[in-house]
């Protein structure tokens, strides 16, 4: 494999992927990353590289960046490279594109599981990265926001989810995708409690770092507050946490926007306020 590797694929969203502002929905565009790394990674390691028994290759950290809004009726086009790989984990990165435009680009570190804990990446997978690594990349942004968690059982806004069947992936894990729909909703818990004034809000970018994929039936804890207050913008730091243990975390950046022109706007006084209220 040349060190020009790159994957593409076409991915079509689906009327269930919409929103109720009728554009695809941020955890379902995460959803196409995760589709498009797989493929990819079923292009270098064969057809039957998507389930296995022993070592299973998961996401340590994800970071999303949602560019553009993606729209139900046109196709979205992906391209994977591989950016980094050492002994014990290795970087991917996605980008999506609609109508000839970047709507989305998320950089996954990806690590090796087995019986619930991180270990070193198995041998075949190094040899089958290395050559299609993309050279020097620039790094992640801190991950300051997971000293926070510490203290999340007084975070602002609690609440609990029922853990469902399809939280169960092909490998009866506790899911990538069911982890980032739980910070989806840790946030949006917080959200629904605000008084916006008749303005939107969107996701800006997410920053989820997992920290083990432990399946269960207990209830999940989902705990979120604000960490950061900007012009037109916040953050909300949350998790999600299984018998207290956090399985996984988030920084989500929001941004406030105007609905008569979907322009970002200046956070009024009365949002501010309640946003203070919510500092973790």
């Amino acid at each position: 494999m040349s060190q020009d590797f790159l994957f593409q694929c076409t991915l079509s969203p689906r009327y269930t992927d919409l929103d109720t502002w009728r554009h695809v929905n941020n955890t379902r565009l995460y959803h196409f990353h995760q589709e498009a790394r797989l493929r990819a990674h079923l292009e270098l390691f064969g057809p039957d590289a998507w389930f296995s028994d022993q070592v299973r290759l998961r996401p340590l950290r994800s970071v999303t960046n949602y560019q553009q809004v993606t729209w139900y009726g046109s196709d979205v086009q992906a391209e994977v490279s591989v950016l980094s790989c050492d002994t014990e984990q290795y970087r991917v990165r996605s980008e999506l594109f609609q109508n000839g435009q970047r709507v989305g680009v998320q950089d996954c570190v990806m690590g090796a599981l087995a019986q619930g804990q991180w270990v070193e990446l198995p041998d075949y997978i190094r040899t089958g990265l290395l050559p299609a690594v993309s050279g020097e990349v620039a790094a992640l942004p801190d991950d300051s926001f997971r000293q926070q968690l510490a203290h999340a059982h007084n975070f602002a806004v609690r609440q609990q989810v029922t853990p469902r069947y399809a939280d169960l992936d092909a490998d009866s894990q506790r899911s990538e995708a069911a982890l980032a729909r739980y910070m989806e909703q840790a946030r949006f818990g917080a959200i629904r409690s605000l008084d916006l004034q008749g303005l939107g809000v969107l996701v800006a970018s997410t920053d989820i770092c997992f920290d083990n994929y432990q399946p269960g039936w207990h209830a999940v804890e989902l705990a979120a507050g604000i960490n950061r207050i900007g012009n037109s913008s916040f953050c909300f730091t949350g998790c999600a946490l299984h018998k207290d243990q956090v399985q996984a975390a988030a920084n989500s950046v929001m941004v406030l926007i105007d609905p008569a022109n979907n322009r970002p706007i200046a956070l009024p006084p009365a949002v501010r306020e309640q946003l203070e209220a919510l500092r973790v």
